[in-house]
């Protein structure tokens, strides 16, 4: 395999290694950072919203140190896994590394790389925010993802236009997107057509992905309680009102 499509990433985090290891090895501490996990039988699966979800299993397990993830292709090889590595360090903080391979092809290899380095980025961010601002709560997710042929500017334009600001990383801001309840908090992601608050209880992550021609929120609620379902729903509708107009 060409080496250049291998994906590697790497954080140091603010939590000892058995934290670090269940957030990267079970269902629930996937969900923290990353995108809602549920387990079914022998497999993992991931929901991105607006029915876009991806399974997988578990390919190599060393406890404590290292998983490996991924999804047997028609051959029997998984045309794309996860390896997640863990290694604490001195003063008590972790290293978390991340491998993604397999999964680049044809002639938007390299878009497709970049894209995946910025999600990881924004996950990784998530990981350490939780570490810093909500360690050892639950979380609650909400997630939903609309579909476009919309040009990715024209579709980020109208995002930050329905959410009633533009704001800068680290300022204090109030979104006021139609139909749904305020957003207040602090810009702690921004950068092209990426938006991220923190917020009092979680986080909200507002992404345009023009290579895959999609527009997505994430958010996370921690250690309150959120009605999931009507939140999805409603955050379904309002991004699928967006990309109809």
């Amino acid at each position: 395999m060409d080496e250049r499509r291998r994906l590697a990433k790497e954080i140091e985090l603010a939590a000892n290694p058995e934290q670090v290891w269940q957030a990267i090895s079970t269902p629930e501490g996937m969900s923290i950072w990353f995108v809602p996990h549920e387990q079914a039988g022998g497999e993992i699966e991931a929901d991105f919203g607006g029915g876009n979800t991806q399974a997988g299993q578990v390919l190599e397990w060393e406890p404590g140190k290292r998983v490996v993830y991924g999804a047997p292709g028609p051959d029997g090889e998984p045309p794309m896994t996860l390896e997640f590595l863990v290694e604490g360090k001195e003063g008590g903080t972790t290293v978390l590394r991340l491998v993604q391979s397999g999964f680049f092809g044809g002639d938007d290899w390299a878009a497709e790389y970049d894209g995946f380095g910025k999600g990881w980025d924004m996950f990784f961010h998530n990981l350490a925010e939780y570490f810093r601002y909500f360690p050892g709560l639950p979380v609650a997710n909400v997630v939903a993802t609309g579909f476009t042929d919309l040009p990715g500017e024209t579709v980020w334009a109208k995002l930050i236009a329905r959410l009633g600001a533009d704001p800068a990383l680290g300022e204090r801001v109030r979104l006021t997107p139609a139909g749904l309840e305020p957003i207040e908090g602090v810009v702690d992601l921004r950068a092209g057509s990426l938006l991220g608050i923190r917020t009092e209880h979680g986080f909200y992550r507002f992404l345009a992905d023009d290579l895959h021609h999609m527009v997505s929120t994430t958010q996370y609620f921690y250690g309150v309680t959120v009605d999931r379902e009507s939140r999805a729903a409603a955050w379904q509708s309002w991004l699928d009102h967006l990309t109809s107009e």
